[in-house]
């Protein structure tokens, strides 16, 4: 039995090239992204277009008071039947693509008002790596060695027939959003009037409570705001006494979650983005950390 072999849009390259201090992210963008994003459909015209370094008019992300200037332009951003569909970012060999300075700003740029695209990706001649704007993980990551194995996969969602009716079902997380900005390094960010609707005991004496937040680009975010008992005293005078009476009452088998049916309380919250990820059957989220209540 004779096995056919895999495609490869990049036979014959010579991978120990990228040791070479010349080859730098130019040669990365030609001599090994190019031959696959054609290979995959795309091309100079429509309706599959490929956009070149596409600057923006108003080059800034922001969070309230807080700004961010996008000062890197992804090499290329895709259009399908003249609707932007995601972009991809050329990197020198030994830039880190998975985590970083370079991920926030393809973010950053994926989520602009501008552009819009839920998709971004990045690639620096050794791997290749998709993300979706709503997750944490990458939708996928591999060794550029190994292209004709995940070539497939990475046709499945990028390609000009499918990227724009791929199903990605997760809601949409601030703090996810924030630490895909950079903003996770502010030790302070402040939200005026959060509506507390609920408060809800979690273990180690600590409670949450959640909101959602609409940005200047009209979408909106889930928020879950994490915090520990001194915290919560903080909250005496905001909320009824008998709720952090009965909040602070554990039971050994249950945790309490009160909702406030009479109406939500406006509360001013000084917080940080957490650091650790959480996860259930319906969505990752990253929570705040609330600093005080004020």
């Amino acid at each position: 039995m004779k096995l056919e072999k895999s495609f490869n849009p990049i036979e014959g390259f010579d991978f120990e090239l990228l040791n070479d201090p010349d080859f730098k992210e130019d040669s990365v963008r030609e001599e090994l992204i190019l031959p696959i994003i054609k290979s995959i459909g795309y091309s100079t015209k429509k309706p599959y277009k490929i956009i070149r370094s596409k600057a923006l008019n108003h080059p800034f992300v922001s969070v309230g008071s807080a700004r961010k200037k996008i000062t890197c332009i992804p090499d290329y951003l895709f259009e399908v039947n003249e609707k932007y569909a995601w972009v991809l970012e050329a990197k020198g060999p030994n830039e880190n693509i998975l985590s970083g300075k370079h991920v926030e700003q393809a973010y950053s740029y994926a989520i602009h008002s501008e552009i819009r695209v839920p998709l971004f990706s990045l690639c620096n001649g050794k791997e290749l790596v998709l993300f979706h704007i709503s997750r944490e993980k990458p939708l996928l990551h591999f060794n550029m060695r190994l292209l004709p194995q995940y070539l497939s996969s990475l046709e499945r969602l990028v390609s000009p027939k499918n990227v724009l009716t791929a199903d990605f079902t997760l809601a949409k997380d601030f703090g996810l959003h924030l630490k895909r900005l950079g903003f996770h390094k502010f030790e302070h960010l402040i939200f005026p009037a959060v509506p507390i609707s609920f408060i809800a005991q979690l273990d180690n004496n600590q409670f949450t409570t959640g909101s959602s937040t609409t940005t200047e680009d009209g979408d909106t975010y889930a928020v879950s705001l994490d915090f520990g008992i001194e915290t919560l005293n903080q909250l005496k005078g905001k909320i009824p006494d008998k709720a952090i009476e009965l909040l602070l009452h554990r039971e050994a088998k249950t945790r309490k979650n009160l909702q406030f049916t009479d109406g939500n309380f406006l509360v001013n919250v000084d917080c940080r983005v957490g650091t650790e990820l959480q996860e259930n059957q319906d969505e990752i989220f990253l929570p705040f950390i609330v600093n005080r209540f004020l």
